[in-house]
């Protein structure tokens, strides 16, 4: 069932969604803002305002205080207590959260850093001594999804924005001169067909991973200013590191293509950007000061530890007051510039101020950009639609949906689903990238037949590279450089764990945790080459408290999967913990492996146990490896089924069925069906006997 991908993928949560467009229609006029609204509510009321932890210790640090944590207890809005831990929450996404506390007297911080390794907050602008042993602080984080409820609560506003739902299956012609793409020849087919996509009042670029989406996003871009020259772009992606990955590849794009005049057209808003990487592209941040951002990539790069408390806070104000200055002078860049990059958040936040940039109501942009669309919900990207005359959503549906907390339909259908979930069947308005870079052919193959149907291949210009090859050939311990996937044999099954509030093995951390810090002992591997990757924040803590106990002190990124969306490294390992978790079973789970795996560029490692392999979407990746290369003879079912001992003479046997090839796993005991392992997929498909039967019988004549 999950093992390729279908079309109702992206329509999961109410077939009535997919149907055709006279249904489409019908149902968009069925829809009211009130169910919008109310699909915010349930949102907003499944997340937790706050969360009360049990405070363990708390100390004085300079003008600091350090607030270390019961990790066994947290009070989360709405749940039970004790029904999530510390360990699950503590991480730098409550970087600058708000803290409040009761007793001993009423008061106030915020949240300077999370050190998650010591379960600890170290606060600043503390307003009385924060709670000691045995008593509780509680933590506001932010909660951007009110910016996106507010902006709903704008009627008018969201009249047009529900007007536009329509649009995403049924696009309309745009106007404009088609771009060519001429200044780059070395465009892959499908690349080169993308340019066209903004020929459509809405369209999707479909870059799975490794295809180079970014790269195509960025010469679209530059392709649209220099071809429209009154046009103006808002480009949005999900993260402030989103933002300057696609802002500087359209720079590349303008430098590549010699457009140079427009490149200083491009301004990158907000001040949370990564300083460092507009090391020579000082004229994409906006500011007259060119060395201050050179300034501030110096003072990131400095970034003490957390636990070094009074450094720590001399860097972030610092900081601030460098971030500040930019602040100052970036108030009439959407004004002038062409093309505005910043968070869908940001968006939210600032949608007025947008809105108000076309005085007469006509749409201030001329095409608006939503990047890593996959994970924007469609409440949120709706909502920012009427700020353009055209949109165009870049992203995987394959990849990992929107966060989701509440289970009411209502949410699930506008705030668990993205605009991909509206995206039409086929036609121009899609683009698909089919050629990737990253993965070693292996892993490549692993994605493509498991998430992309095999219409994913390596690129004709990888295959022809040595130096891409030798890249992608490095021994990792014990696993050869020619072999690209490895399954590690774990004995013991994970669980859920009390104390950890979360699934947790201890085997399979143990193992990840030698096989990194015997790899970096070598020499041959650096820290930043390796990922250890799990679905869950107990087991993510517990690898972390294993490499540590093995001295591995260099920044390992040991990470949950939805935090890994976007990165790269030539080594995964992933960790399931417990394939046996119900949530590891669902369709946000097959996307949440395909991002796993997908990270990989020389080796995929997976720790899986013999109850991991119960689990559908696990399953195949062991079966594609125990079957690849297989030279026993195919025998054809249908020869097989002419038998008077079929099906029974097919078990453990090389067949084929039609097309599908692979091995009979298994006979129901009745005789009635039998199950096939697709050796191309991985999949278990069952067959019926009685449908071979009549066909060898037929065939007899």
């Amino acid at each position: 069932m999950f093992a390729r991908i279908r079309w109702w993928h992206f329509r999961h949560d109410d077939h009535r969604y997919s149907h055709a467009p006279a249904a489409a229609l019908t149902i968009v006029k069925s829809m009211s803002l009130a169910d919008v609204r109310a699909a915010l509510n349930a949102e907003l009321s499944a997340t937790p305002e706050f969360y009360d932890f049990k405070v363990l210790h708390t100390e004085r640090d300079g003008a600091l205080w350090r607030v270390t944590l019961d990790p066994g207890y947290v009070y989360a809005e709405g749940q039970r207590p004790g029904q999530t831990s510390a360990h699950a929450l503590l991480d730098d996404s409550l970087d600058g959260a708000s803290a409040w506390w009761g007793a001993p007297a009423k008061g106030g911080a915020s949240v300077l850093a999370v050190v998650p390794e010591e379960d600890q907050l170290v606060l600043q602008n503390a307003s009385s001594a924060p709670p000691g042993p045995d008593q509780l602080i509680r933590l506001y984080p932010t909660r951007f999804l009110n910016a996106v409820a507010d902006a709903w609560s704008d009627t008018p506003w969201a009249e047009q924005a529900m007007a536009a739902l329509p649009d995403l299956t049924r696009p309309q012609a745009a106007a404009g001169p088609a771009l060519t793409g001429e200044p780059f020849r070395w465009l892959r087919p499908a690349q080169r067909q993308a340019l066209q996509l903004v020929q459509h009042s809405s369209a999707f670029l479909w870059g799975p991973p490794g295809t180079g989406k970014t790269t195509t996003l960025g010469v679209l871009l530059a392709e649209y200013l220099a071809r429209r020259p009154q046009a103006r772009v808002l480009l949005l992606s999900t993260t402030n590191q989103a933002v300057d990955v696609a802002t500087i590849a359209v720079d590349k794009a303008l430098h590549k293509g010699r457009r140079e005049p427009l490149r200083v057209a491009v301004q990158r808003l907000g001040t949370r950007f990564d300083a460092a990487m507009y090391a020579g592209r000082e004229h994409l941040i906006p500011t007259q000061d060119r060395d201050l951002i050179a300034r501030l990539a110096r003072a990131e790069a400095a970034r003490p530890h957390a636990r070094d408390a009074a450094a720590l806070k001399t860097w972030t104000d610092r900081v601030a007051a460098l971030r500040d200055e930019l602040r100052t002078s970036s108030l009439q860049v959407l004004q002038r510039c062409r093309l505005a990059s910043m968070t869908t958040t940001r968006a939210a936040f600032t949608l007025k101020t947008l809105r108000e940039l076309s005085p007469d109501g006509d749409p201030p942009f001329d095409l608006l950009v939503f990047d890593e669309a996959s994970q924007v919900s469609l409440a949120h990207a709706l909502i920012l639609m009427p700020l353009a005359r055209a949109r165009l959503f870049a992203g995987d549906p394959q990849q990992l949906s929107p966060v989701l907390r509440s289970s009411d339909r209502g949410a699930r259908r506008w705030l668990g689903r993205s605009a991909f979930g509206e995206m039409p069947r086929q036609g121009a308005s899609v683009a698909m990238l089919d050629e990737q870079s990253r993965m070693a052919a292996p892993i490549g193959e692993l994605v493509s037949q498991m998430f992309y149907d095999g219409l994913l291949r390596v690129a004709e210009a990888a295959r022809q590279s040595d130096e891409w090859w030798a890249a992608r050939r490095r021994a990792f311990g014990d696993v050869p450089a020619e072999q690209h996937v490895h399954v590690h044999a774990v004995k013991t099954e994970g669980g859920w764990s009390a104390e950890a509030r979360g699934p947790v093995r201890r085997e399979s951390a143990e193992a990840i945790a030698q096989a990194v810090a015997n790899a970096l002992s070598t020499g041959d591997w650096a820290a930043h080459e390796v990922i250890v990757l799990t679905p869950f924040r107990a087991q993510r803590a517990l690898i972390r408290v294993r490499l540590r106990a093995l001295g591995v002190t260099e920044a390992v990124k040991v990470s949950t999967v939805h935090r890994a969306q976007g990165s790269e490294a030539p080594v995964v390992l992933f960790d399931p913990a417990d394939g046996r978790q119900p949530f590891l079973q669902t369709e946000e789970a097959q996307r949440l492996i395909n991002v796993a795996l997908s990270r990989a560029q020389a080796k995929v490692m997976l720790y899986l146990s013999a109850a991991d392999l119960s689990n559908p979407l696990l399953a195949p990746i062991v079966h594609r490896q125990r079957l690849a290369g297989d030279a026993r003879e195919v025998v054809p079912l249908l020869m097989l089924a002419a038998a008077a001992d079929f099906p029974a003479n097919a078990l453990g046997r090389r067949v084929a069925a039609g097309r599908q090839v692979g091995e009979v796993a298994r006979i129901s005991t009745d005789g009635a069906q039998l199950w096939l392992i697709n050796e191309r997929t991985g999949a278990s498909q069952v067959i019926d006997a009685a449908f071979w039967r009549a066909r060898a019988a037929a065939a007899r004549g």
